[in-house]
């Protein structure tokens, strides 16, 4: 590790206190302590549209269910310009700290709050003011459309709070708290619980109701994470944090571009996919509005295993970013081969729960007609058949992105994505509303494939440079 890593480190406190721990500590252990909290953070975020899901199944009908699957791309778009802005500044903040660059770092932290804010009052106006055209771009039917049209409209008031809860609490985390950044997402969510079960029962609110609930939760967990940076621990903020750097931007946008280029893709994939649904649901025994409520499900549930792997791969992140920076490469590999483990572990379980509990799962969502059970099975035990190789591309990426190797973090994460796309537009073709489930797992064995043939070499590299240091 540098000298200047360790000095810094021993005298003072916050993430730079604990840069010696990064270092030095197992990494094992490190990593229950970065990635439990940041586990238990996505997999409560991730809840937000689970607990909708299950309330508005079982008081609205699946028509419901179908406009939270219409609405779903606008939490992608969120969490693209979230992640573009929170990634990109979180790595060098961590460089930042791994080298004893305390000011750097606070330069950074601050860029990241101020654009966070922009973003998320821009993006909220631009949906207001086009919810009527997007929820036909994001895949509506005409018989879920008016459902979609209320309820996206509120979410629209909650995107601010959003960007900057999701932001802020990476920031958080980087900053050693991260049971506060748990915290924070956790008020929310049980915020949203409670309010989910006042508006939609006793108060009947209906649609609209499960999304002011979702969109209260927001503004609790955002006022939450605001409150830490006022005792942050890193520095106190200047007022010129907060004034946008060019250079910093430069490299925000260049780091943070592979996740959010992930999400964008995704978003269109998201688009794509629920057009292909409603198209060949039509054109199937299913029916459309039933093979989006049903696909939306699993999407769902899917989620909440596939966040716990993001979470893990975040936990990660300030472990192999610093150790990078630290010069200590054997670290960074075996963090990345700890959270592989991890992984793979939780998409067997989900396979499994997948094959033997499809009807238990959907039962807990309500009923709908036939078509929607009987598409829910299917896409459940088809689309999902591979769902243990999903969490691959997105842990490669963040590798990438933690070393500073942007391109390649983007080559990464737009490889399943763009694949996906393409499998959704010309299977069907042949195959009707079955290729779209055919894609699905044609799409994780290639995108697997393509992680390792670029995550490969660089880990080559690491080791060479590690034995350099030795000798």
């Amino acid at each position: 590790m540098d000298r200047d890593g360790l000095d810094h480190t021993k005298a003072g406190n916050g993430p730079a206190a604990a840069g010696s721990t990064l270092g030095v500590q197992p990494v094992g252990k490190l990593l229950l302590q970065y990635a439990v909290p940041t586990i238990a953070s996505t997999l409560v975020a991730s809840l937000y549209n689970m607990i909708d899901q299950v309330f508005i199944g079982r008081r609205v009908g699946y028509l419901g269910n179908a406009a939270t699957t219409v609405a779903y791309p606008l939490t992608i778009l969120c969490g693209a310009l979230c992640l573009l802005v929170s990634n990109g500044s979180n790595i060098p903040f961590n460089m930042s700290n791994g080298k004893g660059q305390r000011k750097e770092a606070m330069g950074f932290a601050g860029n990241c709050l101020t654009l966070l804010l922009i973003e998320g009052l821009v993006l909220a106006a631009a949906v207001a003011a086009f919810t009527p055209r997007l929820i036909y771009i994001f895949g509506s039917t005409e018989e879920v459309a008016p459902y979609a049209m209320r309820y996206m409209r509120i979410i629209a008031a909650g995107i601010p709070f959003l960007t900057f809860t999701n932001g802020g609490t990476l920031l958080v985390r980087s900053d050693g708290s991260p049971k506060y950044a748990m915290v924070c997402s956790m008020s929310g969510v049980i915020i949203n619980f409670v309010l989910d079960y006042l508006f939609l029962y006793p108060l009947d609110m209906g649609i609209g109701g499960a999304a002011w609930a979702t969109v209260i939760g927001q503004v609790i967990s955002a006022v939450m994470t605001l409150l830490y940076m006022f005792r942050f621990k890193t520095g106190r903020f200047q007022r010129d944090d907060f004034v946008l750097s060019g250079s910093r931007l430069r490299q925000i946008v260049s780091l943070g571009a592979a996740a959010s280029l992930n999400q964008a893709a995704m978003l269109v994939m998201n688009m794509v996919l629920n057009s292909s649904l409603r198209h060949y649901g039509n054109l199937s025994v299913y029916g459309g509005s039933e093979a989006l409520a049903a696909a939306g499900i699993v999407t769902k549930v899917s989620f909440l295993f596939f966040s716990t792997i993001i979470g893990c791969s975040i936990g990660g992140q300030p472990i192999m970013a610093f150790n990078f920076g630290a010069k200590n490469y054997d670290r960074v590999i075996k963090t990345y081969r700890l959270i592989l483990a991890y992984a793979l572990c939780v998409g067997a379980l989900e396979t499994v729960i997948f094959r033997v509990f499809p009807m238990q799962i959907i039962r807990l969502f309500g009923n709908g007609e036939l078509g929607y059970s009987e598409f829910a099975v299917r896409y459940m035990q088809v689309f999902m058949l591979l769902v243990i190789l999903t969490g691959i591309p997105p842990i490669s990426m963040n590798v990438m992105s933690s070393i500073g190797k942007a391109k390649k973090g983007i080559v990464i994460s737009m490889s399943k994505q763009l694949i996906l796309i393409v499998l959704l537009l010309l299977i069907p073709l042949r195959f009707g509303i079955d290729g779209i489930l055919y894609a699905g797992p044609v799409a994780d064995v290639i995108a697997a494939a393509a992680s390792y043939i670029v995550l490969r070499p660089e880990f080559k590299k690491m080791k060479e440079m590690q034995s350099c240091l030795y000798t």
